[in-house]
């Protein structure tokens, strides 16, 4: 930060720069024009106080954008009174009045390089309207009216409608200039009160913002303590010993807010209804313990550390040689240097936001988030999706041989799609997580192609495309970027270093192999006529929150599948993803209501291939074999649905090795959970266990087969 600022000279520095209402008797139209027209020096004061509370443009941010790109096109178009075309039923322009001019300082804003809003919305929790939109609205949305008849505010006889810009984030308190003064470069402000109540917030738009950065910035930024007990005898020193900021009294959610200035301190005094009367906040602690301490109070155990220090993103914390407990990965190497970003963002407004390319191939997404993709090397148009999910945050894309282009995006809402233009599908959703999505890579290895991505200080992802497999990596804080190699070498880091670490193919997805073999049933056969492409979306169905759509799915399944019967192909294909879900593991790790009949119906497909010969139980005996070395794994994971199952799985194959053998003893006698001591009971053939499990849940004859010589 920089050195003191002194508060309470705040509204001097204020005066010498906003526009001087009081002198517009004295001046010509053009020469009050000319003065409000000078807003220069207020968006000085404006960026000057953002940087003394903290705040700086992110290194990653993504502009909120005043409009998207179809919406400018149809915007001029109408202003020049040109045919719309065939552009569907809404118009987005219904509450615009697109005859009054918009002031010169509100598109100024916009275009502030550093404007904190813009770049950092989540500070500010508002909405804002461009064009600004009408009061009273004639397409019904905004929620308040326009100025009463006898109001003061606009001359007599002049035009009372009000041109909303910027909106609380529910919409309880909007602020507007008058539609009168839509002529000037930087008109006044007006705040919603009431549904026919408009107040005065601000002599100018450049002030408003200003004000706003007050409310918000000091309270993200600074280190802040709370009225108390005393709190009357506070206020009452306030108002005798320090200045105002200048600024008329806040009001948004029915606070009334005047803000008093000190060295390195604001003082907030809320005469409304908000949490708290009385509020300060520091730009340092020795400053709230200064000014604490002229009040004859020791604020030293009640001042709040400052959310952006508690949000801040963490150093990376990897070191050379560390390693997870599955051999997963492990650092080769750390570097103090900044790990810079693969997706470039745009500086000018040109309609296209980030973007970034690989060989001959490009991607680029608007600020509505429309992603297009082009081709370097020709002149074909552009192919566009869109995803709805707003700007892209990261992009990454691949030519894959046989396959055309594969466009993996990112966006600000955490969402990440995979897309392949040359498909008739649109892009998919394949992930969400609640942090921003920070990182992308794609990269063709020799294991396949592979997709990484991480979301800032969560998780860092990565896919095996052709199998669908994921694995999840915790590899720390600190990471907000990924770049990968074709010998798998993740490269992961963000402001504070990298580091680069060897990844292992096989521990990443040890199911890969097998889910190859069963990712598509567009050949398969069911039990019943219905297409097989119904079981992967009922075995999807299994997942669900809903509970009676997941017993929907699992009943169907089992009449589509029909293991009592002839083993069919669809049943074969279905064995794995039944196995996972029944046992919480791979795809079957989210929340299912029915783990139980899931697996249960997998383990009745496990007899039916004992009593069978056929192309299809030879199939999946190849199946069970290759995962009878993972069972003993299972019984020692900490889900006990996981133990349960990989118990039950070894009594299906009977004649358990050495390793199950002492694990199944160990369950049967020890552990806590009944349901899994019942299951290694079972499989030890202990002919009770059958009614225990029946008594937790599951269905007798999915589990009384098991016993020896059933």
């Amino acid at each position: 930060m920089s050195g003191m600022i002194d508060y309470g000279s705040f509204a001097e520095r204020l005066r010498s720069v906003m526009p001087r209402w009081d002198d517009r008797e004295r001046m010509s139209p053009d020469e009050f024009a000319a003065h409000l027209a000078d807003t220069a020096p207020r968006w000085e004061l404006l960026r000057r106080f953002q940087e003394e509370w903290g705040y700086e443009v992110p290194d990653d941010a993504v502009p909120w954008q005043r409009w998207s790109e179809s919406e400018h096109r149809q915007y001029l178009r109408r202003l020049k009174g040109e045919a719309q075309g065939d552009e569907g039923d809404d118009d987005p322009f219904e509450s615009v009045d697109l005859s009054l001019p918009i002031p010169s300082a509100l598109d100024e804003w916009w275009e502030l390089p550093y404007n904190s809003f813009t770049h950092s919305p989540r500070l500010y929790w508002t909405n804002p309207e461009y064009p600004p939109t009408l009061r009273p609205d004639p397409g019904g949305y905004g929620v308040a009216g326009g100025l009463p008849d006898d109001t003061t505010l606009v001359p007599a006889g002049a035009d009372r409608r009000m041109c909303v810009f910027k909106a609380e984030y529910e919409y309880c308190n909007e602020w507007g200039y008058p539609a009168a003064e839509a002529g000037l470069p930087d008109p006044r402000v007006l705040v919603s009160v009431a549904e026919e109540e408009w107040a005065l917030q601000a002599g100018s738009l450049s002030e408003f913002f200003l004000q706003l950065a007050v409310q918000r910035l000091p309270s993200y930024y600074g280190w802040t303590v709370y009225g108390g007990d005393e709190t009357e005898r506070i206020v009452a020193w306030v108002k005798e010993e320090l200045p105002t900021l200048g600024l008329r009294p806040w009001r948004e959610l029915g606070q009334h807010i005047t803000v008093y200035g000190a060295p390195d301190a604001l003082v907030f005094h809320d005469t409304g209804y908000g949490d708290f009367e009385l509020t300060v906040y520091g730009r340092t602690t020795e400053a709230l313990l200064t000014l604490g301490a002229r009040m004859g109070l020791d604020w030293s155990d009640r001042i709040h550390t400052p959310r952006s220090v508690q949000e801040a993103p963490k150093p990376i914390a990897l070191a050379p040689g560390d390693t997870d407990e599955f051999g997963r990965w492990t650092v080769l190497t750390t570097s103090p240097d900044p790990m810079a970003s693969g997706t470039e963002r745009s500086s000018a407004n040109d309609g296209t936001d980030s973007w970034t390319v690989s060989g001959t191939l490009a991607v680029t997404c608007d600020e509505d988030g429309t992603l297009r993709v082009r081709r370097l090397d020709g002149d074909a148009a552009p192919v566009t999706a869109h995803p709805q999910a707003g700007p892209a945050t990261a992009l990454a894309c691949l030519d894959v041989p046989g396959q055309g282009p594969l466009i993996a995006s990112g966006h600000r809402n955490g969402t990440l799609y995979v897309w392949l233009p040359d498909s008739d599908d649109g892009p998919l959703e394949v992930a969400r997580q609640r942090p921003k999505l920070s990182g992308l890579a794609l990269t063709a290895t020799a294991d396949g192609t592979v997709l990484a991505a991480c979301w800032r200080d969560d998780v860092v992802a990565l896919w095996d495309i052709a199998s669908g497999e994921r694995a999840d990596l915790d590899l720390g804080p600190g990471i907000t970027g990924v770049r990968l190699d074709a010998d798998l070498r993740l490269t992961v880091g963000g402001p504070s270093g990298s580091a680069v670490v060897r990844l292992d193919a096989d521990a990443l997805w040890p199911a890969r192999e097998l889910m190859l073999s069963v990712v598509s049933f567009e050949d398969a056969a069911c039990a019943t006529d219905t297409d097989p492409e119904v079981v992967p979306r009922r075995l999807a169905e299994l997942l669900s929150w809903d509970a009676d759509d997941a017993r929907h799915a699992v009943a169907e399944l089992d009449t589509l599948l029909a293991p009592e019967s002839e083993l069919c192909s669809a049943a074969a294909l279905a064995f794995v993803y039944l196995t996972q879900i029944g046992a919480a593991v791979g795809v079957g790790a989210p929340h299912c209501h029915v783990r139980r009949r899931a697996l249960g119906l997998a383990l009745r497909i496990i007899r039916a291939v004992d009593a069978g010969g056929g192309r299809w139980h030879e199939v999946t005996r190849e199946v069970l074999d290759g995962i009878r070395h993972v069972l003993p794994d299972m019984m020692e994971e900490e889900d006990p649905a996981t133990r349960t199952a990989g118990a039950l799985l070894v009594a299906a194959r009977g004649e358990p090795d050495e390793r199950a053998g002492v694990l199944l003893r160990a369950l049967a006698a020890d552990d806590t959970v009944v349901e899994v001591s019942a299951a290694a009971a079972l499989a030890l053939g202990d002919a009770g266990a059958v009614d225990t499990l029946v008594s937790a849940g599951w269905e007798r004859a999915d589990v009384d087969w098991l016993l020896p010589g059933q």
